[in-house]
C-alpha cells in the first residue's frame, strides 16, 4: 500500500467536553480550529517512515489515569480511533508519564486484553516515547512494526530526535494557528456569523432589540415564519404568537425571563405569515455588553411539528406493542394454566385405564387366560413393556402437574447422600443392561444432607436414566459424589451423543427434548430433567448441565449440605 492510500485518523476538533488540547496552556483554551490535522498527519506518516514502522499515534495526557488519541496513522490496517480515551493501568506506561522512560516490547497478539487485540492486530514489536514540555509529560507517539523486526538503538536515537522535533514543530504550530485565529476572528468575524446565520434554512435565527423588536433576519427565519426581511424587520416578535398567548402577556414574560436568567426555552405554538400554525422549539439568550448592559436578544427557532407528530406516532406505536405484549403475556399465561390442567386431567384420566392394562397383561403373563403360544409370549412382553414406559410418562405427569400445582409434600430426613446414591445405581444397573457400565466414586467422608429420601431417588433415577437413553451405543456411565464447605454434588457422566452449548435452554423445559438426527429415534416425553431439576429446588438445590469437550454429556445435582454439630469436649 502507497503511503497516499495509508489510513489516517485524527480528531476533528482539538478537545471536548472541557479538556484540554493537544499543548494547550492550562490556562488559556485555543480556538475549536487550530487546523493542526495536516500537521499531524505529516508528522506521523514521517515518524513512521523514518524508522521503518507500520504505525505510529499521537496521544495526549488527559490526567493522571488517562490518554486521548489525537492522531494515527497506519500503513495497512485501521489506524487508532482519534478522540478515544484509554486508562493509563500497565506499569511501563505509568512509569513512562511519571518518570519519562521509553516503553519497549514485543508484543504475543493471544496474550492482549480485549480493548486491545482488535487496535493491535497483528503487532510485534512497539515503541513508545513520551512527549515533554518543561520537564512534563504531556503526550507520547507510539511506532510499531507488524513484522518480528525489533527496533535497533539506531531508530531509539531516531525517534528521540524526530520527538523533539515534533514538540517544538506541534507548539510553534499551535502559538501560530491561535495568532492567526485571532487576527482572522479580529478582520472577519462579524462577516461569518452573517454569512453563517443567513446560511442556516433548518433555523430561524435572527435579532430583537431589548425592547423585542426584530432587527436581523435569517433564510431560515424565511423559510419557518413564511416573512420576508422586509415585511418583519422593525415590527414586534410578537406576531409570531398565536392571539391567544399574546392577550396574556406571553412574549413579554419570555424576554423578560431571558433578561434576568440570561436564557429563555420552551416548546409551543406559533404562528406563519398565512396564519397556519406550527409546534416550535424556541430559545432566546440575552445579549450583554461587557459592562453588563442588556444590547438586545438572539432568538433561535425550530420547526418541530414534523418531529412531535413521529413522537405521537411512536407512542401510540408504544401503547399499541404494549397492548399487544399484555394480550401476549395473558394468553402465555392462560396457556400455562391450560397445558397445566392437561396435564392433571391427563394424568388422573390415564392413571385407571394404565393400571387395568397393566393388570391384564399380568394376567396373561401368568397363564391366568390360557397358555400362550410363542406369538402370543412376545407380544404379551412387548405389551408389558410399552406399559411400563406409559405407567412411567403417567406417573411424570402427575409428578409434574402436582410441581406446579405446589401440591408436592417434602418429606424430609437426615440421610448421608452417599447411601441414596449407593442404592439408587444398585437399583439403576439391573436396568441399564449389559451395553452399560455403571461406576461410583465417592467422598471418603459423610456427606450429610437433609432431603425427602423417595424424592432424591426419583431425582438420580431421572439423572440415570437420561444417561442411558442418550448412549444408545452403550459405554461407561460415570457417578462421581462430592462435597465442598457448603454443597453436595452428585455428576453423572456418560460417554453418548452430547449437548451443544445452544442446546443447554431446552433442556430443562417441559417437555424440552433436543431432536436431531441422533436423537429423533430416542423415546422420552421430555420430563424427566424438568422434574429433576424442580425436585432438586425444593430442596434449595439444583440440577445442571456442563458442556465438556468431547463426546457425552455431565449432568450435576447441587444440594446444601447439613451443619453437623460437633461433640463437645468435656472439660477436666
Amino acid at each position: 500500500m502507497s503511503s497516499s492510500q495509508a489510513r489516517v485518523s485524527t480528531r476533528a476538533r482539538p478537545g471536548a467536553d472541557g479538556e484540554k488540547p493537544l499543548l494547550a496552556n492550562p490556562a488559556t483554551e485555543p480556538s475549536p480550529s487550530l487546523g493542526l490535522q495536516p500537521l499531524v498527519d505529516g508528522l506521523l506518516r514521517g515518524i513512521a517512515a523514518a524508522v521503518n514502522a507500520d504505525r505510529a499515534t499521537l496521544t495526549r495526557i488527559a490526567d493522571e489515569s488517562s490518554v486521548i488519541i489525537e492522531g494515527s496513522f497506519d500503513m495497512d490496517g485501521a489506524p487508532a480511533e482519534a478522540g478515544r480515551r484509554w486508562l493509563i493501568t500497565a506499569p511501563e506506561m505509568r512509569r513512562l508519564v511519571f518518570e519519562q522512560e521509553p516503553v519497549v516490547q514485543v508484543l504475543d497478539p493471544a496474550l492482549l486484553p480485549d480493548p486491545f487485540r482488535d487496535q493491535l492486530e497483528g503487532v510485534r514489536h512497539l515503541v513508545i516515547l513520551p512527549l515533554t514540555v518543561a520537564g512534563e509529560v504531556f503526550g507520547t507517539i507510539a511506532v510499531s512494526r507488524r513484522q518480528d523486526r525489533p527496533f535497533e538503538s539506531h531508530d531509539m536515537a531516531v525517534l528521540r530526535d524526530l520527538g523533539n522535533v515534533a514538540v517544538l514543530t506541534l507548539r510553534n504550530a499551535v502559538e501560530l494557528a491561535r495568532a492567526e485565529a485571532v487576527a482572522v476572528e479580529l478582520r472577519s468575524s462579524e462577516e461569518r456569523f452573517r454569512l453563517l446565520v443567513d446560511g442556516v434554512k433548518d433555523y430561524a435565527i435572527f435579532m430583537l432589540d431589548p425592547d423585542g423588536q426584530v432587527t436581523s433576519w435569517n433564510q431560515g427565519a424565511e423559510r419557518i415564519k413564511g416573512y420576508r426581511a422586509r415585511e418583519i424587520i422593525g415590527r414586534h416578535f410578537s406576531a409570531f404568537y398565536l392571539p391567544k398567548d399574546v392577550a396574556t402577556g406571553k412574549p413579554s414574560r419570555a424576554l423578560e425571563t431571558a433578561a434576568r436568567l440570561g436564557v429563555y426555552e420552551e416548546e409551543g405554538w406559533r404562528l406563519r405569515k398565512d396564519g397556519t400554525r406550527f409546534m416550535a422549539s424556541v430559545l432566546i439568550t440575552a445579549l450583554r455588553d461587557p459592562s453588563g448592559r442588556l444590547r438586545g436578544f438572539a432568538k433561535v427557532t425550530r420547526d418541530i411539528t414534523e418531529k412531535r407528530r413521529m413522537q405521537d406516532r411512536l407512542l401510540k406505536a408504544e401503547r399499541r406493542e404494549a397492548v399487544k405484549f399484555h394480550e401476549l403475556a395473558d394468553r402465555m399465561a392462560i396457556l400455562e394454566r391450560t397445558k397445566s390442567q392437561f396435564l392433571n386431567l391427563a394424568s388422573h384420566e390415564l392413571r385407571t385405564p394404565v393400571s387395568l392394562i397393566r393388570g391384564y397383561v399380568s394376567l396373561f403373563k401368568e397363564g391366568d387366560f390360557g397358555v400362550l403360544n410363542e406369538n402370543g409370549t412376545r407380544a404379551v412382553s412387548v405389551l408389558n413393556d410399552q406399559t411400563l414406559q406409559l405407567d412411567g410418562l403417567v406417573n411424570q405427569m402427575l409428578q409434574a402437574a402436582r410441581l406446579q400445582s405446589g401440591a408436592v409434600p417434602l418429606r424430609q430426613e437426615d440421610v448421608d447422600l452417599r447411601d441414596l446414591v449407593s442404592r439408587a445405581l444398585e437399583r439403576f444397573r439391573e436396568l441399564a443392561g449389559a451395553d452399560h457400565s455403571v461406576a461410583l466414586s465417592m467422598h471418603s467422608k459423610t456427606v450429610p444432607v437433609r432431603a425427602d429420601p423417595e424424592m432424591l431417588s426419583a431425582i438420580l433415577h431421572n439423572l440415570l436414566d437420561n444417561a442411558v437413553k442418550y448412549s444408545p451405543n452403550g459405554g461407561a456411565i460415570e457417578c462421581e459424589v462430592r462435597a465442598d464447605r457448603v454443597l453436595a454434588r452428585v455428576k453423572v457422566r456418560d460417554q453418548g451423543i452430547g449437548i451443544e452449548p445452544d442446546q443447554e435452554g431446552m433442556l430443562f423445559q417441559q417437555f424440552g427434548r433436543v431432536v436431531n438426527t441422533d436423537t429423533a429415534a430416542i423415546g422420552g416425553a421430555g420430563l424427566g430433567l424438568y422434574l429433576a431439576r424442580e425436585m432438586a429446588r425444593l430442596h434449595g438445590g439444583d440440577v445442571s448441565a456442563e458442556t465438556d469437550a468431547g463426546p457425552g454429556s455431565t449432568f450435576v445435582l447441587t444440594l446444601p449440605l447439613r451443619a453437623v454439630e460437633r461433640p463437645r469436649g468435656r472439660r477436666t
